[in-house]
């Protein structure tokens, strides 16, 4: 399948990134997003905890609690889905079975409800079509949002992640702007 193929050459150009890159990129990347969203209106936020090479959400993190948005980051639930606790600043974090770090609060959104989304991405196709690591948590979780006009879903990827081709399905989530160290890509 060509999303196999392309996730594999994506995800091994993202390990061969160096950290000192990762961190550079990161805060060009996140210094664009955050122009943005100090520019729309937004309360409730979806952010993810990135690991390995995904571009780092901590300055946006920080951002965001120094505006008073309410942030809510992943958890991986029973029967491999996802819910969306509330992480406030300070918590003490966990690291689930990727060994990424999700809250430990109790308190929870449905994605419905979420004003912004900003998504990792192992890649784009040209229709804003995301790829992801495989399994399906997010799109299973996001199913819906899509439909909802007052939901914006970002990506955060480099600029290599943004891909040429179109491979997405129906089921895919589809991000309405892609922030990468050289462009702001709107769908």
């Amino acid at each position: 399948m060509m999303k196999t193929k392309f996730r594999k050459s994506l995800k091994h150009q993202l390990s061969l990134m160096s950290e000192s890159e990762i961190i550079k990129k990161s805060a060009n990347i996140q210094s664009r997003c955050m122009n943005y969203i100090d520019s729309v209106d937004h309360y409730n936020v979806l952010i993810y905890m990135s690991f390995r090479s995904e571009v780092r959400t901590n300055i946006l993190i920080e951002e965001l609690f120094s505006n008073k948005k309410e942030v809510y980051i992943p958890k991986i639930m029973h029967g491999n889905t996802l819910c969306f606790n509330r992480y406030i600043d300070g918590d003490d974090l966990v690291l689930n079975k990727f060994n990424i770090l999700e809250s430990i609060q109790e308190d929870e959104l449905l994605p419905q409800n979420f004003d912004l989304i900003i998504l990792p991405l192992v890649g784009v196709d040209q229709n804003g079509n995301r790829l992801g690591y495989g399994g399906g948590y997010y799109d299973r979780a996001l199913q819906y949002i899509n439909n909802l006009e007052k939901t914006k879903i970002i990506g955060l990827g480099y600029q290599f992640q943004v891909m040429e081709n179109i491979f997405g399905e129906n089921h895919d989530v589809k991000f309405d702007l892609v922030f990468t160290e050289k462009d702001i890509i709107s769908y």
